[in-house]
């Protein structure tokens, strides 16, 4: 059995933000890490891994999807549930799409770092809650990786209704450029009735303006007809052209929502 010492067993392994400090003893292995802006202080020489460490340690432990949502959560203003808890809404935004490739910087090379880039490819700021990222990844996922390949819209922005530019709604889904919003309505998220009537008053404000707005539910997820006729749809509306319809396609869609749907209790375990 290693012996130990304060507590730890050695020998630690301790990073070291210079390789001509990295020597080893019998009590250490010192590792050079290039931890700029990877780690952040919390007083009297302590460091805590930052929201972009977290997504590099984390890359070659999840898959792509989970990776994505991890990033999403971390860039979005919910929090997974942890140990059974209620998911929580309107947090602060840990990181931005931004923050992490200014992370990842001049890191070439380094363990995980190819998985985040991918990710990056695909991750959106402001999302609101896990079904809506959940959506979010559907839509815009190429298909060879079950998703549908859309163009990427922009999430929870101010949508003005009135000429003086005063009155907004915030949609949760917005194709900008054509004037088209997706609506996460019902379901895990929006299941309190002044929740609906909200939503629809909102509906109906943004209509008003000359946005198309089409609804999306939980059941939408759940069901691949359904959610193949919501992106025919969206399609239509976004001027694209047709979804794939193969049964090759239709399992590939399949599998993405299965596991997307996995992280609704949280962290996988």
């Amino acid at each position: 059995m290693a012996p130990s010492v304060m507590g730890l067993t050695t020998p630690w392994e301790v990073l070291v933000n210079s390789s001509a400090r990295r020597n080893c003893t019998s009590l250490a292995s010192l590792r050079f890490w290039k931890w700029g802006g990877l780690f952040l202080p919390i007083g009297n020489d302590v460091f805590v891994a930052s929201p972009e460490d977290t997504i590099l340690q984390l890359s070659h432990d999840f898959d792509f999807p989970e990776l994505l949502l991890l990033g999403y959560e971390l860039c979005g203003s919910y929090r997974f549930p942890v140990r059974g808890e209620q998911t929580i809404y309107g947090r602060p935004v840990c990181m931005t799409p931004a923050s992490l490739q200014r992370a990842l910087d001049g890191r070439e090379g380094m363990h995980g770092i190819k998985n985040v880039r991918q990710a990056l490819r695909y991750l959106l700021p402001k999302s609101g809650s896990p079904m809506e990222s959940v959506l979010v990844l559907v839509l815009i996922l190429p298909p060879c990786l079950g998703g549908y390949g859309f163009p990427a819209p922009e999430l929870n922005m101010r949508c003005y209704v009135d000429e003086c530019g005063v009155t907004y709604y915030i949609p949760d889904l917005w194709w900008r450029y054509r004037n088209v919003v997706l609506e996460y309505f019902g379901g895990r998220d929006h299941t309190e009735l002044h929740d609906m009537v909200s939503d629809n008053l909102r509906r109906n404000d943004l209509l008003d303006n000359g946005q198309q707005v089409l609804v999306a539910v939980y059941e939408h997820l759940i069901n691949g007809a359904r959610m193949d006729h919501l992106a025919v749809q969206l399609s239509h509306q976004l001027g694209l052209g047709e979804i794939d319809m193969s049964r090759e396609a239709r399992e590939r869609r399949r599998e993405l929502r299965t596991r997307l749907l996995r992280w609704e209790g949280g962290l996988p375990r």
